[in-house]
């Protein structure tokens, strides 16, 4: 893969993939996150995995887990004692007993197994393992220290509220670890998606608690990166402050070139997950850009305040943990 200008990018071996060996620092986290739509079948779903092994109240994992089907929305929102057998022998990483992402042939394979909710979601990269984050930026020193964002296609089975899904849609995820000071960030923004194999998206934004104000973002075309020189992030935010429905992306490309994307809410509530005083909320939308349509994770946060209370209900996303039938 290439820069716009022809610079040959490093490209990241599989190793990025496994867990890393901890470092004993504060704050200094391990994760794997996926997030999916399969726009056939109306499902889709957001997981994260974070080993947070210098925790103060010991080694903890913080588990994201969530899904959406005509049949209802399921929730798993915890914080886990971090094992020893967590740090699968093949690399993966596993939460507990209901939700565990392991690398297997190529494929990004994540198994969720929490009673009727059950299923494998496996994904396939769309391009090279590369990392795109700006490293001149404050976010990537307090908050993204190592990222790659890559998205792909996905395919599995999933069992929910009683009915069976063959799936098959497009999907995004990212790998990081290194400091994550989690009260850093007073806001962000981060839109993720893609449009096929050849097009890929994210544009990042957000504020920060030594009141930076930044944005950035790119364009993946086949195995070419090209980079914004502006983004801006319009988010459509429910009455509960946290919740949205989407959202416009414009990234104004150093080519000239300008990318309007729409992201229109798809499935019937936001993912919410509370964690270090975060409110962060991922929803799953449709990607619109002049008529190519794909996918894209909405994700945005509000915390100004710096997290004075947990939030007990929402517009439109559960605040508890479990399988929520559709009304």
């Amino acid at each position: 893969m290439k820069l716009e200008n022809g610079t040959a990018l490093k490209i990241l071996g599989d190793e990025v993939n496994y867990w890393q060996a901890p470092v004993a620092v504060p704050n200094w986290q391990d994760s794997v996150v996926l997030t999916w739509w399969d726009s056939g079948n109306e499902v889709g779903g957001f997981h994260r995995i974070g080993f947070e092994p210098n925790h103060p109240d010991g080694p903890k994992i913080a588990l994201w887990s969530h899904l959406a089907s005509p049949q209802g929305t399921y929730k798993r929102v915890e914080v886990l004692p971090l094992r020893d057998e967590d740090r699968l022998d093949n690399g993966g990483f596993a939460a507990g007993d209901t939700c565990r992402y392991e690398f297997h042939d190529g494929l990004h394979v994540w198994t969720i197994a929490d009673g009727e909710v059950n299923g494998v979601i496996r994904l396939r990269d769309f391009h090279a393992h590369v990392e795109c984050y700006p490293k001149d930026s404050s976010l990537t020193e307090e908050f993204a220290n190592i990222h790659t964002d890559i998205p792909g296609g996905i395919e599995g089975e999933m069992n929910m509220g009683g009915a069976h899904y063959t799936l098959k849609g497009l999907g995004f995820r990212d790998r990081g670890w290194g400091v994550r000071e989690w009260d850093y960030l007073l806001s962000h923004r981060w839109v993720a998606g893609t449009l096929g194999e050849d097009i890929g998206f994210l544009a990042l934004s957000y504020y920060g608690a030594d009141d930076t104000l930044a944005a950035f973002g790119w364009i993946v075309r086949n195995d070419t990166v090209y980079y914004a020189k502006r983004v801006d992030i319009v988010t459509y935010t429910e009455i509960d402050s946290v919740s949205n429905r989407g959202g416009h992306v414009t990234l104004e490309l150093n080519s000239g070139e300008t990318f309007e994307i729409e992201c229109r809410k798809v499935a019937p509530q936001s993912f919410v997950s509370y964690h270090h005083d975060i409110c962060c909320v991922d929803t799953l939308c449709e990607a619109r850009w002049g008529d190519r349509v794909g996918f894209c994770d909405f994700e945005s946060s509000g915390n100004i305040q710096a997290g004075k209370r947990e939030p007990r209900r929402f517009f439109a996303a559960a605040a508890d943990n479990g399988f929520f039938p559709a009304k």
